[in-house]
This record gives C-alpha cells, structure tokens and sequence, in this order.
C-alpha cells in the first residue's frame, strides 16, 4: 500500500555506480597536454568570449591538482538507480534516490538543465532531506535528463520537453511515487511545466526559478511592463544568444569540436557560468572550481556534449510547436535571483501560473541550487512543507 506522500516502498530499478578508471583520466590528461592554445595579441576579458588567462589557469588545475576519484568516491556515498524508460525500449534514465523511512513524506523531484547536470543538486538535496524550521524534511530525486550525464542518449529523433516530461513522469511512477512536487531551472523548469500540465493529477506544485511555460499574449495587449520584457528578450537573445541558437541549429557540426577537446568543452561551459551567475571579479569566491570542474569532467567522461545540446534542436522542431495558451492550475511557486539573465515581470508569472509564492533572492543567479544552496533548499522545502501530510 502507497504511504500518504505516495512512495510504495519498492524502487523497480537497479542500483548505479560512478565507476570510470585510471584509463579515462589518462585520456583526459593527454588531451589537456596537447591542447592547441589560440593566439591572443591583445586582451579581450570576457567580452568576446570565455577569458583567456582564466581558461588557462583552470586547465592547468584540471590537469595536475583536480581529483575526479576523489569526486567518484563521494557520488558513491549516495544512492544512484538507472531505471528503464517507458515506451524506450532497453533506454533508462538515472537519479540519486535520498529518501527517508518512516512517516510519510513530500518527494520532490529536481531537474537540471544545461550546461549543468545532478551534481549541481546534490548540495541542495541533502540539506532538503533534512528538517528544518522551514519545513520538514523531503524525498528527493534528482534524475539526469535523456542525454545527460548517466542516462541513455535518446535512440530516435524527437526527444522534445514534452517526452523528456513524460520519462521523468515514468521514473517517478517506476520509483513508486503518485503524487509529487516538481523544482526546476533552465531546461528544468521546461521540462518541469510542461509535466505539470500533462500530469496535473500527479505534480503537487511546481516550483520554478526560471520563467518557463509563460503563456501566449495574443489574448491580450501585451502592458508596458511585458512590450519591455518582449523587447529586451529580442536584444538579449542577439546578443548573447550565440550558443542556444547553434544548439538548436546545427548541434552535430558543434559536437565533433566539444566530443574531440576537453578545453573545447570546458571553455564552451565556463563562459555560461561566468555570464549567468551571482558573482564580483573573482569566480571562484561564488562557485567551487572543483565543482565546476566536476561537471564538466562529467560531460566529458560520458560523452554526452552532442547528445544534450540536441535537447536544443529537438525542442526547436516539435510538432506542432508548443506554446500555452491557458494559466497552469497547479500551485506554484516562484523564486527570482538576482543574477538570472532570464527575468520576466511578475504580472507575466502570475499570468501564466496559479502563483502562490513569490520570493526575491538577495544573492545568486542562473544556477541558484550550486551557487546558493542554503538559500534555494530554504525556499524549496518552505513552499512543498504546505504539501506535507497532515498539514
């Protein structure tokens, strides 16, 4: 029998370990050590791109202090599952799994987007397992999206937010969970509305730190707040939108570049966390470089550079193309960061979601779980604690 949070008990999926050996770090550190450095006459910064002499310093980091063992060796501390995914045969998807006996309890699942991936989480997760005075503690999932990570690159064209949605759905049924909450940013929060509009008998709430799903404005005139939003989208996509607009077009050409080089990959990745995130002069006074760092080698370790920028070129071609066209009735939750490069007016949110809670963020930006995650894990486990039985 399902416990009131909806967890039956038995997980129908096998056990996962991160077991990648010396071979591939050799690899690695060959690759890093032939690298074919561009010549730079004059200083740039980051304004055409990522900046040099911090790429440099990284790599030689990356290549003699770095220790992915060390990183496996915690990933191994906590619970992975690889679950086979429905309607995709011999496909699976992975997450951690920390979940608690006992009374019943809220799960919630976590998605990620690009170029994260569940390590960026697992700070979060294990504060939100964990009571709080802001709420009792919760179940949580964190899976990697079909292409990341540790799940299987999907096997035919097609794999749009609205069949990542329903994979994610399939995992959370196959982990024995009916009812649950939903939390994500970036490709996260795609993917996490449109699972809330497909199963809105399933998803609890919904819990966003980046505006997606926001509903068509033909209805209606668009206000002087949302003509700016309109606007200053347009001028920001022109501008800084270089990287979606290849991954969306032509992911393949870019793949065979970011799959050969892991200075590729790494400079095409750091620039984001530069350009999207919360920080002063310093980087490394916002992110940890070895976490930084672990997500990349993740990438790298599972050659899974193409198989997640598809996700880019596969939502530009769904048919027909999805736009909402009705307010999504599943409570919601909204937290703003102040760094987020994607701000969209609060009347556009509460147009387009049953808005419930709305929280301005004193620090952080596009990869609030990694570079907050006190402050995220705070806000995730007050909004879900209305869901929690007997409340």
């Amino acid at each position: 029998m399902a416990s009131q949070s909806g967890h039956t008990g038995v997980v129908p999926a096998l056990p996962f370990r991160v077991e990648f050996g010396p071979r591939a770090i050799q690899d690695l550190h060959r690759r890093l050590d032939a690298t074919r450095w561009p010549q730079l006459p004059f200083a740039t910064g980051w304004d055409a791109g990522t900046h040099d002499g911090t790429l440099r310093d990284l790599v030689a980091y990356w290549r003699y202090d770095f220790d992915w063992f060390a990183v496996q060796e915690r990933l191994n501390r906590v619970p992975h599952v690889r679950a086979p995914i429905e309607g995709a045969a011999g496909a699976e998807m992975h997450a951690v799994v920390l979940a608690r006996g006992g009374a019943p309890r809220v799960p919630v699942v976590l998605l990620h987007g690009w170029p994260g991936s569940f390590l960026e989480f697992l700070p979060a997760a294990e504060r939100l397992l964990e009571d709080s005075a802001d709420g009792p503690g919760l179940d949580v999932v964190v899976p990697s999206l079909p292409g990341f990570g540790f799940s299987d690159p999907p096997r035919e064209p097609g794999m749009h937010p609205g069949r990542i949605a329903e994979q994610v759905h399939g995992l959370m049924r196959l982990l024995g969970y009916e009812r649950y909450g939903v939390q994500g940013g970036d490709w996260g929060a795609i993917v996490g509305a449109r699972l809330a509009r497909q199963h809105p008998e399933a998803v609890l709430g919904l819990h966003l730190n980046f505006p997606a799903g926001i509903v068509a404005l033909e209805s209606d005139p668009p206000t002087e707040e949302e003509r700016a939003y309109l606007e200053w989208a347009g001028a920001w996509a022109e501008a800084e939108g270089g990287y979606s607009h290849i991954q969306r077009t032509r992911p393949q050409t870019l793949g065979y570049a970011l799959l050969d080089s892991p200075v590729g990959l790494l400079a095409w990745m750091l620039e984001k966390f530069w350009r999207w995130s919360d920080h002063g002069e310093d980087l490394w006074a916002t992110f940890d470089r070895d976490a930084v760092l672990a997500n990349v080698t993740l990438y790298w370790l599972t050659g899974t550079a193409l198989s997640s920028a598809r996700t880019y070129y596969e939502r530009a071609r769904e048919e027909p193309p999805h736009v909402p066209r009705a307010r999504l009735e599943v409570p919601t939750a909204f937290a703003r960061y102040p760094a987020e490069p994607w701000q969209a007016p609060r009347a556009l949110i509460e147009r387009s979601f049953d808005l419930v809670r709305w929280t301005e963020q004193p620090r952080g930006g596009h990869f609030a779980a990694m570079e907050q995650p006190e402050l995220f894990a705070s806000d995730v486990r007050a909004f879900f604690s209305r869901f929690a039985p007997g409340r």
